[in-house]
């Protein structure tokens, strides 16, 4: 006969006492197939997302905050869609996810949701997989829209001052900017020889380059790769003769000719760059014409430097940073050109001397970040200097904005803030989020 060893009595109280705890409450079938579906776009997201952010990683994590979004949403109002969000209970289920964390990360939760929800959404509509009407995504949008810009530090107000007409004239006429444009535009005369690409022929670019003050010259088989443009550098080294393949290689001029097309300076046919309709107003007896023309050739300028459409990745943060330093420099307080130096050189190693005991994952993210910032600094000096060059910017010991610059910058930002609105020829509207401060400059986007 076998022994009996209590092992089944044991069992038994075990199980009662398993009964006795409340068994975790079961997903809703909606929320389950609701994530699932959100699983199943994964793939396609990640590709999309890559455009902003090349890590999957930052692509997956902004799936899963939708996920717990949809989780918090589902319990309040006892529903969910993946696939046409809620706008109506949006600030409610972000604030019962971010009321679960620590006091000291709530603002940070909220941020993250709503940027991961913004992206997210944008992928829906862009990819014709938003099913909620088209009113319902705008007030979405809309509400994502208006907590993001809460998220993201105000830059000051720009203070325009009130100048003379002779005072205005006086300090153009000053500039080296203007003072280039006219020897470039004397250059043109009747018309230059273009390639279809727009450019200036080889044999022309020494000749204009000079107009422009710079020192370059046309040579077929040359690197397109340029140098860094560095104010300090430019004048200690004026000798220096660069060879390019392009006129688009050359800097200061390609600014100023891009500038020039802009404001209608300079019109490119297809064989012939030519006067174009504005060089009337260039050379005008009227003075408000003249600072008008000039006013508006500064603002195309400044639009295309803070915009910069041949580079991709770090773009938003560039910009961001970029018009920070820009902004503050028509107030009381500018940015010393020592900080944004500072800024411009990554500090992981102080980072590890401050805590020894970091994870190495820890310190990895903080290199990134790190990283990222020091890269949009860098760009943004000298995207500064390019500026100062041009008279544009005042870079001694800070950076500041002469008188008769801000009201230009003033005008670029309106600018700016238009392509913020939808249009026709969008299919959603242009992320210039970045453009209204440096929140980006910190660090890499999490799935924004």
């Amino acid at each position: 006969m076998t022994k009996k060893t209590g092992k089944s009595k044991n069992r038994n109280k075990d199980r009662r006492h398993l009964k006795a705890v409340p068994s975790a409450p079961k997903m809703p079938l909606q929320l389950v197939l609701n994530h699932r579906v959100i699983d199943s776009m994964a793939h396609d997201f990640i590709q999309w997302h890559a455009t902003e952010d090349p890590d999957p990683a930052g692509a997956f994590e902004c799936l899963e905050l939708v996920k717990l979004f949809l989780t918090s949403q589902h319990a309040i109002n006892g529903s969910s869609s993946a696939t046409a969000i809620d706008s109506e209970s949006l600030e409610q289920a972000a604030g019962a996810i971010a009321a679960s964390l620590d006091p000291d990360d709530m603002d940070e939760a909220f941020d993250d949701i709503y940027f991961a929800l913004h992206s997210y959404i944008h992928f829906l509509n862009g990819t014709g997989r938003w099913t909620g009407t088209d009113v319902a995504y705008e007030e979405l949008h809309s509400v994502l829209g208006n907590g993001i810009a809460a998220a993201v530090p105000q830059l000051p107000a720009i203070q325009v001052p009130d100048l003379s007409d002779d005072h205005q004239e006086a300090a153009f006429n000053a500039m080296p900017l203007i003072q280039r444009a006219s020897a470039l535009l004397e250059w043109i005369g009747t018309g230059r020889e273009i390639t279809s690409t727009g450019a200036l022929r080889l044999k022309h670019i020494e000749p204009a380059a000079a107009a422009a003050g710079v020192q370059a010259r046309g040579k077929r088989g040359a690197s397109g790769a340029e140098p860094l443009f560095d104010l300090a550098t430019a004048k200690s080294q004026p000798e220096t003769l660069l060879e390019v393949g392009t006129m688009h290689d050359v800097p200061v001029l390609r600014e100023i000719w891009s500038a020039l097309v802009g404001a209608g300076l300079v019109t490119l046919g297809s064989t012939k760059a030519i006067p174009g309709p504005e060089v009337a107003a260039w050379n005008s007896t009227r003075i408000k014409e003249r600072l008008d023309i000039r006013r508006m050739l500064s603002v195309v300028l400044l639009v295309g430097v803070l915009t910069d459409p041949d580079r991709g990745w770090g773009q938003e943060a560039v910009a961001g940073t970029l018009l920070a330093v820009l902004t503050y420099g028509t107030t009381y307080e500018p940015m010393p050109v020592a900080e944004l130096e500072r800024m411009a050189l990554p500090d992981v190693e102080g980072a590890l001397l401050q805590d020894p005991d970091i994870e190495d994952t820890e310190l990895e993210d903080m290199a990134l970040e790190e990283i990222y910032a020091s890269f949009a600094a860098l760009e943004a000096q000298q995207k500064l200097s390019l500026l100062a060059e041009l008279g544009l910017v005042e870079a001694a010991t800070d950076y500041r904005l002469p008188p008769v610059a801000i009201q230009c910058l003033d005008l670029a930002i309106g600018f700016l803030n238009l392509a913020d609105q939808p249009s026709d020829a969008t299919e959603f509207p242009s992320n210039v989020i970045a453009l209204h401060g440096p929140a980006h400059a910190s660090g890499p986007p999490k799935g924004r």
